[in-house]
């Protein structure tokens, strides 16, 4: 069997416009730089695929077209004074379908600035009435990890949405935000007073301000701070976490680390501890003793490992009472 090439058509880079349920709405400078420097010496070898305007046109050349694929392309075209481009021209799709094409194209050649997905998939929602994310996941291709920070995100005001929006060397990373919504969701959901009372707004601002001074050193410190808000919590500590938080908001130098619960901080600290601990074991036992006696410097930090873990059990009078009951 043969299969037959779709046609393609010339058509004037003025009559074609961008999609308006395209997710991609950033187009940094780098690689849009690459892109023209390519077309520049071999010209545009993969066709844009565009749709027209009007459903019932009859004259490609004097019609409008809306891009469905090649909108980097486009602009690049655009810039270096291109009077046309090679296209294939196809149906008109619904709305529904044009977003789902768009997801489907675009996403899983180039994953896309988490902001504008997050904006599109808004549409998405409103247009089939669904926020069940692994529906969502379903239709776009997307993971129901990306969905659910893209839902994440659409709970920000607009202020903080543009942020993600912004030129290369102002824009502001999802991953913040993200992360943030760890204690925010929390703090919004149960009403903690300290957030309610200076609103939801300052407070994301104070968090961004204690991140951009260094105060908050990574933004997954946030993960300990809900950490110890659930140990206290726990632990019948929580009104004493609300202090602490009320005092961490107010005191611009006060770090997450200094947020110090009785019991609940310590179960923080256990816990990643643990974690540690048995990391550091699988290592150990996957170690080649014949590697390990030909460098001296890890002979030595595990020499100085083995004494500290010994003189803090001592210290912690576990190892003593041990050794005692076994004589």
């Amino acid at each position: 069997m043969t299969q037959k090439s779709a046609k393609v058509t010339n058509i004037a880079t003025v009559k074609i416009k961008p999609n308006p349920h395209n997710p991609r709405t950033l187009f940094d400078d780098e690689p849009m730089r690459f892109l023209e420097e390519s077309i520049k010496k071999l010209g545009i070898l993969v066709p844009l695929s565009v749709y027209p305007e009007k459903e019932d046109h009859e004259n490609p050349e004097g019609d409008f077209f809306v891009l469905l694929d090649g909108e980097r392309r486009w602009r690049c075209a655009k810039k270096l004074g291109l009077s046309e481009v090679p296209c294939i021209i196809v149906a008109t799709p619904s709305p529904e379908t044009n977003i789902l094409t768009m997801f489907h194209i675009h996403n899983l050649r180039e994953g896309w600035q988490l902001m504008p997905t997050a904006l599109k998939l808004r549409d998405l929602m409103e247009m089939l009435d669904t926020t069940n994310e692994r529906e969502l996941a379903s239709l776009t291709r997307l993971s129901v990890s990306q969905v659910r920070r893209c839902k994440i995100l659409l709970t920000y005001p607009e202020r903080f949405q543009s942020m993600m929006l912004a030129p290369p060397d102002e824009r502001y990373k999802a991953d913040f935000f993200i992360d943030l919504q760890r204690i925010r969701g929390p703090a919004l959901e149960e009403k903690f007073e300290p957030w309610t009372r200076r609103g939801d707004e300052t407070c994301i601002d104070i968090m961004r301000n204690k991140y951009e001074s260094g105060v908050i050193k990574a933004v997954t410190e946030f993960r300990k701070l809900v950490s110890i808000y659930r140990a206290a919590a726990s632990k019948g500590s929580r009104d004493e976490f609300i202090r602490q938080l009320d005092s961490f908001l107010d005191k611009e130098q006060m770090t997450i680390d200094e947020i110090d619960i009785p019991g609940a901080t310590f179960a923080v600290e256990a816990s990643e501890l643990a974690r540690s601990t048995r990391r550091l074991t699988t290592q150990l036992e996957d170690l080649d003793l014949e590697n390990v006696s030909a460098d001296e410097e890890l002979i030595a930090d595990l020499k100085r490992l083995y004494r500290l873990i010994g003189k803090k059990l001592e210290d912690a009078l576990l190892l003593k009472p041990r050794e005692r009951s076994e004589q």
